[in-house]
């Protein structure tokens, strides 16, 4: 497949499904919102919430890892970069694709 295909995925991480609760703050509103992060890469992440926010958005966001052998896990902060937001269930979730800018944990 070439990398000029439609279908050529241009990411450069590989995606690890995540399925985690998430919380997300718009650094534009200071508003926050609740989701689900579905899949982490090393350079970005999708999250599903009924936020919808604007390209090019920068985003707050802590995903509430699982805990391993009985060890509670650390949430994982990032600052993010919206990249796209799809609907997922027509007027009530929506998929928001976003780059990781910093990490803060």
């Amino acid at each position: 497949m070439s990398r000029f295909d439609a279908y050529y995925d241009r990411r450069r991480g590989r995606r690890v499904s995540m399925g985690c609760k998430a919380r997300i703050k718009s650094l534009l509103s200071g508003q926050t919102y609740y989701g689900e992060c579905v899949d982490l890469s090393v350079d970005g992440m999708a999250l599903r919430s009924a936020f919808v926010p604007q390209y090019g958005e920068k985003l707050n966001v802590i995903v509430l890892v699982p805990g391993v052998g009985g060890v509670p896990g650390k949430p994982f902060e990032a600052e993010v970069e919206v990249k796209r937001c799809n609907e997922v269930q027509r007027g009530h979730i929506y998929e928001i694709g976003v780059r990781i800018l910093l990490r803060k944990s």
